[in-house]
């Protein structure tokens, strides 16, 4: 769709370009002051250009003459240097390239009209020459005076708007005299040839155009005043306020490209102002970059925009505060700054295009087309050739395809609002359930909670007496071997029996500590997950179990292999084969026999320990890793179950799984299964 809108915007303007240079090859030119338009049809409305040579006499308001008087061919010019010139002037041939930029002149011109001048009215068009005062003679009789001629610049009057003559009706040959002063543009003369038609088509051309450039103008108000009215509501959004200004630049800049516009609006608006209008298209793409900054940051550069719309505005600046025709000297700059930018803005835009972000074949396509209306627009204001003004419809094509990327945007807004209310419906009916279950959510969590607080209150106070008897029993052992009547014999087995039950006190409190740390603040552990030796882990565990094993006659066969591998916290590792060591030994028989072994799938590593010792109930085995209940060993060991909830939480902590198989006098088989770490 971009792309088809493109190729039309590109088609219109080489369409008009094509018909204009067409029509310029056919129509008579003005050749050594005269132009025989007798062989002319005007018909389907044409309205031809008086270009050519006209007879041009340079500081001099020539005395206008009847079309029956002679109209001397060569006239000898004074300037400074006191050198013959030309008499005869293109009408867009700028003063300065053979004299000086400000001046007076006189311009004259004899017609032949064609036979339908006797049917009907012909007219003339003289458009706008920024900085001059026209008046306009026919057949020696003043018919039309835009602002006020003078051979200085404090007597004269200068004036953008244009004006129409009626040619006398039924006469077949017409001398034309224009006598033209300009002293506050740089570039002095005639800018543009004079237009000739039927008055009719003349005048509907005349009408057509100020009705358009009427329309133009007030839709790009219509727009700057929309986005400043945008940007009043929403101004975080800074691109909006650009858009606006750009609008709001393009708009003024658009009055002056009809000066008849401003002149109806403002009848006495200062040259001045007018001027000022004119040249105001330096501050537009400064705003136009700094809004498609805003919509594409990373494809503009931010300080390039700063030191070119520094520039500008310091030309604008001199535009303002300087005489117009000094100020008018910045016209080429501004221009070469103006396409600069656009190129700029073309370049990043294709990045963009590229990259395929939003909006940004459609804004490339509006810039090109820009781009070759200013090309086209700035070679017919210096006359390099004469070509149809298009500039005035890149601004028309910008509005149009501005306002098409908006409405495009505000449906899609619009979509996206319905379905967001249709959400937030459906959100507010199922609120009430969504309530209903998160307060259940909530009151299972917060039995949980209180469930867990008194397990630990349990667990403290299990753990408190059980270490008070062994202090109990240390303390009279302690009180024996210092008793000078206790035997020798007696107090090294004494000494044996406490080292014996301080170790199992110590085991007590490590319990208690490992189980603050792993469950009660177990969302902010930090694990330590590396690639362990479970061999290694295994053959550790068991070193710290040698007096234990020894006192029960168990054997401890290991069938694990030097490679096998964990991926888990070392110290966790450790801690869970270390109860589940200890659980094995509590409850197997003398000279009894434990298994620790291992195997591994794609998903998961396990490890297997297994006892043949007194075997674990229906009942114990369903919550014997979240509710445990307190049993003795085959010796009489007494023990709370916390090590093996520990081992759950532990296991849960890292992702694993504990599992048990066991039947009562069987023996028990504990599985601990780790998943294999992830290769992402």
């Amino acid at each position: 769709m971009q792309l088809k809108i493109g190729f039309m915007l590109l088609c219109f303007f080489c369409l008009f370009s094509c018909q204009d240079n067409e029509r310029q090859s056919e129509i008579p030119q003005v050749q050594n002051g005269i132009i025989n338009l007798t062989n002319v049809k005007f018909e389907n409305h044409t309205i031809l250009t008086l270009s050519g040579d006209w007879d041009f006499f340079w500081q001099k308001l020539i005395t206008p003459t009847s079309s029956t008087d002679l109209v001397p061919s060569v006239i000898p010019i004074q300037n400074n240097n006191s050198e013959n010139k030309t008499t005869f002037m293109k009408i867009g041939k700028r003063w300065k390239d053979i004299h000086s930029g400000t001046g007076f002149a006189t311009y004259q011109v004899k017609m032949i009209l064609p036979d339908t001048s006797m049917e009907e009215p012909f007219a003339i068009r003289f458009l706008q020459t920024g900085g001059a005062a026209i008046k306009v003679f026919v057949d020696g009789n003043l018919s039309l005076s835009l602002g006020k001629v003078g051979k200085t610049k404090e007597a004269m009057i200068p004036t953008r708007s244009s004006g129409i003559i009626v040619l006398p009706y039924g006469q077949k040959q017409i001398n034309l005299t224009v006598h033209i002063s300009n002293y506050y543009h740089d570039d002095g003369s005639f800018w543009y040839p004079p237009k000739l038609g039927k008055y009719r088509d003349i005048q509907n051309e005349y009408v057509k155009e100020i009705t358009f450039d009427s329309l133009l103008t007030g839709a790009l108000f219509f727009m700057a005043f929309y986005h400043f009215l945008l940007f009043f509501f929403r101004r975080n959004r800074s691109l909006i306020l650009f858009f606006g200004l750009f609008s709001l630049t393009t708009a003024l800049h658009s009055i002056s490209l009809n000066g008849d516009i401003l002149y109806h609006l403002i009848p006495n608006v200062p040259y001045r102002i007018a001027f000022s209008l004119s040249l105001i298209f330096y501050l537009a793409m400064p705003f136009y970059l700094s809004f498609l900054a805003q919509l594409y940051p990373n494809q503009f550069s931010k300080k390039f925009i700063q030191i070119f719309s520094s520039i500008c505005f310091l030309l604008y600046l001199a535009v303002v505060l300087l005489p117009t025709e000094l100020g008018s000297q910045t016209t080429f700059f501004g221009i070469f700054f103006t396409i600069s930018g656009l190129l700029y803005s073309i370049v990043s835009l294709t990045r963009s295009a590229i990259k395929k972000q939003e909006l940004a074949l459609s804004l490339l396509i509006i810039q090109v087309f820009i781009l070759i209306s200013a090309i086209n627009d700035t070679l017919n204001l210096y006359g390099l050739f004469q070509h149809i003004l298009v500039l005035k419809y890149s601004y028309l094509s910008t509005v149009l395809f501005q306002s098409l990327i908006l409405a495009s945007f505000f449906t899609k807004t619009f979509i996206k609002n319905e379905t967001l209310k249709n959400e937030l419906t459906k959100l507010n009916e199922s609120l009430e359930q969504v309530v209903v279950a998160r307060t259940k959510e909530y009151r299972e969590a917060k039995q949980i909670a209180e469930e867990a607080n008194q397990w630990k209150d349990k667990f403290i106070s299990l753990v408190a007496h059980d270490l008070r008897s062994p202090l109990s029993t240390v303390y009279s052992a302690l009180t024996l071997t210092y008793d000078e009547d206790t035997p020798k014999e007696e107090k090294d087995h004494i000494s044996k029996q406490i080292f014996v039950i301080l170790e199992n006190a110590m085991s007590t409190v490590e319990h208690l500590l490992n189980l603050n740390r792993f469950q009660l603040d177990k969302g902010q552990i930090h694990l330590d997950l590396t690639e362990n030796n479970v061999a290694e882990s295994v053959k550790q565990v068991i070193e710290t179990f040698a007096l234990e094993l020894q006192k029960k006659s168990i054997q401890i066969e290991i069938t694990v292999s030097d490679s096998a591998q964990i991926y888990a916290d070392k110290s966790i590792l450790n801690e869970i084969i270390r109860n589940l060591i200890a659980n094995a030994i509590k409850f197997s028989h003398p000279n009894g026999k434990i298994v620790v072994s291992f195997s591994e799938t794609v998903a998961e590593s396990t490890i297997s320990i297994r006892d043949y010792g007194t075997g674990i109930s229906l009942e114990q085995k369903s919550r014997i890793f979240t509710d445990p209940i307190p049993s003795q060993g085959t010796f009489g060991e007494k023990g709370f179950g916390i090590g093996l909830k520990l081992c759950y939480e532990l296991m849960r902590l890292q992702n694993g799984n504990i599992r048990v198989e066991s039947e009562i006098t069987q023996g028990s088989l504990f599985l601990l299964e780790f998943p294999k770490r992830n290769p992402s």
